[in-house]
């Protein structure tokens, strides 16, 4: 065996290794949270607004380490607002500050902030638990602060979102693992939410202190747990159709033959091959241009911008992308991120 087929299989037993790890560790978590409470609520403040004969209410998690609800938070919930919405604002954050307390309470009907424990399903689970009658509802949305956006008005993607379709809808959806919806933005139809497999799912979820075991057991278990119940579960912008763009670009437009330039022309090549080999992405990370440019796509991720985990090429033109497919004001994100990146731009 020569030298760097060596270093290879070492790689790959290192992240074997890595992942049974992870697993463990988050069996571990689960174990913990039999011992955990059954409310994590620690304060609550009523909005302007009454959740009282509410049809849609959308549940929405916060968290800022300091207590701020930023600029482009206001932004999503006064658009969710604008549409109709009731909202159970929901923050995991260890304070919230006084003025943008209120704030929140003229935009939603109920402010609760809880220890952050078991995220943002966690969270979910106790917005849910204060809505004073579920079974009366058309639509519940279940959202966060994960994303910027929505960059173009949110009423557009809801009415894409048609109960006649699927009774459960995301904005996005993921292959990782096993087929599932992204869970910073799902919308639950009257149909979904009289269904008892909607009640078990929350009831029986535990507040597990582990990002691994809620992606594994609560994100990628909610679409499994209502499509095993019969129910019908879609994205508004699905990951295949982003996928296929790119394979039609390459195949048959030959896109890697028009002069483009080096680093993007070897990071296509790249994602060419991955897709045509079946490994799924992170459509949010990988496609991000595209699907806000071509899809109307409407959230960027923080994650992207601040982290870049996948390491993405060319994020600088994040901004130019924005401005020139939508009318959202970029500014909201770039105070946040003047507020928030260390030692990193973009």
């Amino acid at each position: 065996m020569d030298f760097l087929a060596l270093v290879s299989r070492l790689r790959g037993l290192a992240a074997w290794m890595t992942k049974r790890f992870r697993v463990a560790i988050a069996y571990a978590a689960y174990a913990l949270s039999f011992v955990r409470g059954e409310s994590y609520v620690r304060e609550r403040w009523e909005g302007r607004e009454s959740l009282a004969g509410a049809k849609r209410v959308a549940v929405f998690v916060h968290y800022d380490y300091h207590g701020i609800v930023h600029d482009f938070v206001l932004h999503y919930l006064r658009q969710l607002a604008d549409s109709g919405f009731s909202i159970i604002l929901v923050s995991n954050a260890p304070k919230l500050q006084a003025p943008h307390v209120a704030q929140l309470q003229e935009c939603c009907a109920l402010v609760l902030r809880r220890a952050n424990v078991g995220y943002d399903f966690g969270a979910y689970k106790e917005g849910i638990a204060a809505i004073p009658d579920l079974a009366a509802l058309d639509t519940l949305l279940l959202a966060n602060d994960s994303v910027y956006g929505p960059l173009h008005h949110i009423a557009g993607v809801l009415d894409q979102m048609d109960p006649e379709s699927a009774e459960v809808w995301g904005a996005s959806d993921s292959w990782e693992i096993h087929f599932h919806l992204q869970s910073y933005f799902l919308v639950f139809h009257k149909a979904a939410l009289r269904a008892p497999a909607f009640t078990a799912f929350w009831k029986k979820l535990r507040y597990v202190q582990s990002k691994t075991w809620i992606i594994m057991k609560y994100e990628v278990g909610l679409t499994r747990a209502m499509r095993r119940a019969g129910l019908r579960c879609r994205a508004a912008f699905p990951y295949r159709q982003a996928a296929a763009a790119l394979i039609e670009a390459v195949v048959e437009r030959n896109v890697l033959a028009d002069g483009i330039d080096p680093v993007r022309k070897t990071f296509i090549q790249q994602v060419f091959r991955t897709i045509n080999a079946g490994a799924p992405l992170n459509a949010t990370h990988f496609f991000w241009d595209y699907m806000i440019a071509q899809m109307n796509f409407p959230f960027l991720k923080r994650e992207l911008l601040q982290k870049n985990p996948a390491r993405i090429p060319l994020l600088t033109y994040w901004e130019r992308v924005v401005k020139q497919s939508t009318d959202y004001d970029t500014d909201l994100i770039l105070r946040h991120l003047e507020l928030s990146l260390k030692n990193r731009s973009v």
